[in-house]
This record gives structure tokens, C-alpha cells and sequence, in this order.
């Protein structure tokens, strides 16, 4: 049976008619989207688990094995995500530069350092001469 130029098989009694017409490309489309969106997450986090680690070792002395075990895990979930969507040579190319820029958000965000432009104040900013000492 044709409908409106898709193409239709019927199922067993009480079952909806299955489509088999050309909307699979879109589906995988979405699916590869969505795993990608996981993987952005996994990724981030793991940046971001690495710089508190880093944090608190700065900040504490103390070694954080649970936070690189928490690394470790969404690396991996990432890297799965990662290479059942676009192959194994996106987990280096799209894992690496989002579980870089993770760290360094998370790590800016904690104090650890700062981004700050190259430009200097205007001149009407700047001091001249240094400010007279009173006697």
C-alpha cells in the first residue's frame, strides 16, 4: 500500500504500520547530535574535575584521588560517545580541545589564574609624576 509516495509494510494485528522510507538518514543524524552533546558534557566535566583537583592540591596540599577517578570516568563516557559518533579520531580531536577548555573555564573561575587583554590604560590614566609626600 502506497501512502502519499512512502512506503508502508504492515505489521502483526494491532500493530502500526513501520515506515521504511527514507527519514532513517535524519534519525542517525539526530542520534550522532545527541551523542556528541553527551560527549561535550563528559569532556567539560573532566576538565573541569581535573582543575579542582589541581586546586586543591595548590590549595590544600592534599591529593584528590577521588576527583581523578571522577576525571577518569567522564573522560571515558565521553571518549565512548565520542567514537561511536564520529570514529576514534574524534576523541583527540574534539575531546582534547573541550576537555582543555574545561580545565582552563573552571580554573579561571576558581581564581587560579586570570585572561586578561594585552591593552594598557590610556594616557590620561596614567600618573605623570609621583604624588608629593607630606612632611
Amino acid at each position: 500500500m502506497r501512502v502519499s509516495g512512502t512506503k508502508y509494510r504492515a505489521g502483526l494485528p494491532g500493530d502500526y504500520a513501520v515506515r521504511t522510507g527514507g527519514g532513517g538518514a535524519m534519525i542517525t543524524e539526530i542520534l550522532r547530535l545527541l551523542l556528541m552533546v553527551f560527549a561535550l558534557v563528559g569532556y567539560g566535566g573532566a576538565g573541569a574535575s581535573l582543575a579542582v583537583r589541581r586546586y586543591r592540591l595548590l590549595a590544600d596540599g592534599e591529593r584528590d584521588f577521588g576527583m581523578l577517578a571522577v576525571a577518569g570516568m567522564l573522560f571515558v563516557f565521553g571518549a565512548l560517545c565520542t567514537s561511536v559518533s564520529l570514529g576514534v579520531a574524534g576523541v583527540p580531536a574534539f575531546g582534547g580541545v573541550v576537555a582543555w577548555a574545561g580545565y582552563v573555564f573552571m580554573a579561571q573561575h576558581m581564581g587560579m589564574f586570570r585572561i586578561e587583554t594585552g591593552r594598557r590604560p590610556p594616557a590620561e590614566q596614567e600618573p605623570t609624576e609621583e604624588p608629593r609626600r607630606a612632611k
